[in-house]
């Protein structure tokens, strides 16, 4: 029985933060998709904290847009970008590889131009895998995670350590 392969991030990152302008133009990227929760911000935290502004910032004045793709609800989402100029994909039923499709077009580029930042092997990264693109693995913010998350956690965990 052949064993089936495991998420691969594009490239592995402490925190979001460390993704710059610069590193996106080495790959080429034109365009981020981002999960929200454990990502940018903690758990279910309800406003943007100051580095992701700055993070937001940064990426917006290189002329980079970035769409929310979630797996929560429209009113968590919704409530979290009010005051940004964001394009949102929320009940992403991730790694389903069609809201990152969708974020694609509305953004204008392709596959190869893109990316997905995200904290979990198996939705984020397996998704922008199974979308075709590349991907950024960041480590989780927060340890407000549910329980069904923090038992992900550790079967990634076992994984990224080989």
């Amino acid at each position: 029985m052949a064993r089936k392969e495991l998420p691969k991030a594009t490239r592995v990152f402490r925190h979001f933060s460390e993704i710059t302008p610069e590193i996106l133009s080495e790959y080429g990227i034109k365009g981020i998709m981002t999960d929200l929760d454990d990502t940018l911000v903690e758990h279910n935290y309800p406003t943007p904290k100051e580095d992701v502004l700055l993070w937001l910032e940064s990426i917006e004045k290189a002329g980079i847009p970035i769409c929310i793709v979630s797996n929560n609800r429209r009113r968590r989402v919704l409530s979290f970008i009010k005051s940004l100029n964001l394009g949102i994909f929320h009940n992403s039923m991730k790694p389903s590889p069609r809201p990152i499709y969708k974020a694609m077009e509305v953004m204008g580029i392709t596959p190869e131009e893109s990316v997905f930042v995200g904290d979990q092997l198996f939705t984020d990264i397996k998704g922008a895998n199974n979308a075709g693109i590349k991907s950024f693995l960041v480590d989780p913010i927060g340890n407000k995670a549910t329980l069904f998350i923090r038992f992900k956690r550790r079967l990634e965990k076992r994984t990224r350590k080989g």
